[in-house]
């Protein structure tokens, strides 16, 4: 039988079908129910079926519990837009890569046409690697 190195494996194996998306017009306080609802710490932010953002529980506190924002506030103005996404096959190598060189812990997952298929998070890579 053939060991095979961890860090070789498609992320497809790490996609998390429960992950958790918002449309970008969803509130502040709507996506605070989802978040703890899922017990979730970050969730995926979409527009018309695209990735448009990552919401965490850092944007929370630096942005939201920190300014006193109004609960209808609408998630569009909260996220973190444009966030770096990797396909499902690229490798358990290459998001500990993209994670360490650009400082991030939340990588939106994306299916071969491009939807949201999971958001891969620190936590879980390190659940998968021990």
């Amino acid at each position: 039988m053939t060991n095979v190195n961890p860090f070789q494996r498609p992320l497809l194996e790490l996609a998390d079908d429960a992950f958790v998306a918002v449309d970008e017009g969803a509130t502040y306080e709507e996506v605070l129910g989802r978040l703890r609802d899922a017990h979730a710490g970050s969730l995926v932010v979409t527009q018309g079926g695209r990735v448009s953002g990552v919401f965490t529980e850092r944007d929370v506190l630096n942005k939201c519990v920190l300014e006193g924002l109004r609960p209808a506030t609408p998630v569009r103005e909260l996220m973190t837009g444009a966030p770096v996404t990797l396909p499902v096959t690229a490798t358990v190598s290459d998001a500990v890569q993209l994670m360490h060189e650009r400082r991030i812990r939340n990588i939106p997952l994306l299916a071969e046409g491009g939807a949201p298929r999971g958001l891969l998070t620190v936590g879980r890579v390190i659940r998968f690697l021990a």
